[in-house]
């Protein structure tokens, strides 16, 4: 009888233990995205169990408002492994604990998790585990509705087609005036993430090498600031290596030499957005930079060049006044 008794005993523990462990979440991880971690509250601690292949960012110090609260989880490219599990634990500054088994998957079903504070495994300060916190962030998964809110620019690890599926209006609503105050680098992130994928209102403005084209989309105005479209357009085999992309004022008068004043980050270049080191043939980028407002005479213009590393593919594309004076606002 005491032998039953232990056996059964011992039975229920296991079936316990197997049942804690499967109610953890599993958070599928992949080589070509990332995974994205959004937390009711700062986060103080994260603890990954194999570091071979998996990867976490912890937060920064220098981002958005929602910056302490998200963490992103990766595979590392060059891992061999074609299965793999690990698990993850996070603590927040609440002192809540939340636990998780990260599995590698080549296309995860869901690229952001809102983690609730009901998901907390307990409280390490002894503590009722903390329901307080910020409203969570909505953020639609790889396969949501159209109609789905974006808060946040993490999913920009979709492929250019879904995200071309999410409406422009959710993709801005953290855009605000009181983002741009507090942090114009991620209103500007905000503002470009979604720019790139606007159809160009220039007709057929562009730069040519061979079969290499660099377009002009468009021009846009906002705070005091200009936004600049561009395409880089690869349809040859072989890939576009980029040296550099460089802007400068250009101005020629008569009797004079030619001058070139360099734009960059010290001289009016306020954000690059995925201006691009490579093209690879039969493939094109689309990118943004944010300039201080200027205006041009008739004897000035914007000048774009972009230097090939290796090669003499170089492009060269004079931008008028006509198109700098009279940018689209938003």
């Amino acid at each position: 009888m005491g032998k039953k008794l232990l056996l059964f005993l011992f039975f229920l523990l296991m079936n316990h233990g197997l049942s804690a462990q499967a109610i953890r979440d599993t958070i599928e991880v992949s080589r070509k995205f990332k995974t994205i971690l959004i937390f009711p509250g700062d986060i103080a601690e994260s603890i990954i169990g194999s570091d071979i292949g998996f990867a976490v960012d912890f937060p920064k110090e220098i981002g958005s408002r929602f910056n302490p609260r998200i963490l992103k989880v990766y595979y590392d490219d060059l891992a061999t492994e074609k299965e793999n599990y690990t698990n993850l634990t996070v603590i927040t500054r609440s002192g809540n604990l939340f636990d998780f088994i990260l599995k590698l998957d080549a296309r995860p079903k869901k690229l952001t998790w809102t983690i609730g504070p009901e998901m907390a495994v307990t409280n390490i300060d002894d503590r009722a585990i903390s329901y307080q916190g910020p409203k969570s962030i909505q953020v639609p998964e790889l396969n949501s509705s159209i109609g789905s809110p974006l808060k946040s620019e993490e999913s920009l690890s979709l492929t250019m087609q879904e995200i071309e599926k999410i409406p422009k209006d959710s993709v801005l609503e953290l855009a605000t005036t009181d983002l741009y105050a507090h942090d114009p680098i991620e209103y500007y992130r905000l503002r470009s993430y979604y720019m790139q994928f606007d159809k160009a209102w220039i007709p057929r403005y562009f730069a040519r090498k061979g079969d290499v084209f660099l377009w002009l989309k468009g021009v846009y105005y906002n705070n005091d600031e200009l936004y600049i479209q561009f395409r880089l357009e690869n349809k040859e085999g072989v890939d576009l290596d980029i040296n550099f992309i460089k802007f400068f004022i250009k101005s020629s008068y008569r009797n004079a030499s030619e001058q070139k004043i360099p734009i960059d980050k010290n001289n009016g270049l306020l954000f690059e957005y995925k201006v691009p080191k490579i093209v690879k043939g039969g493939t094109e980028n689309h990118f943004v930079i944010v300039l201080k407002k200027f205006s041009l005479d008739n004897k000035k213009e914007l000048l774009v060049e972009l230097d090939e590393e290796g090669g003499n593919r170089n492009l060269s594309m004079s931008i008028g006044r006509d198109i700098i004076n009279n940018p689209k606002r938003f």
